[in-house]
């Protein structure tokens, strides 16, 4: 599975970083958001934008997410 991770990353550049990642790969994708509450917004919100859906990789790692087509 195809992998972004966002730590270190500004928030200023990661909505056009998600939307090449999600066009430019085959679903599903993992995208690493980290700790950060405000990051994983964004990308959520992204992808959400995008017609697409996001789950956490597993229930006690919320700072990985999982993008798919279909709702988990």
């Amino acid at each position: 599975m195809q992998t972004l991770d966002l730590h270190g990353e500004r928030y200023e550049g990661v909505q056009h970083k998600v939307h090449s990642f999600v066009y430019n790969n085959d679903l599903p994708l993992r995208i690493i958001t980290g700790k950060s509450s405000a990051m994983r917004k964004i990308v959520v919100d992204t992808v959400e934008l995008l017609g697409y859906h996001s789950h956490y990789e597993r229930l006690i790692n919320e700072g990985s997410l999982i993008i798919t087509e279909q709702e988990f």
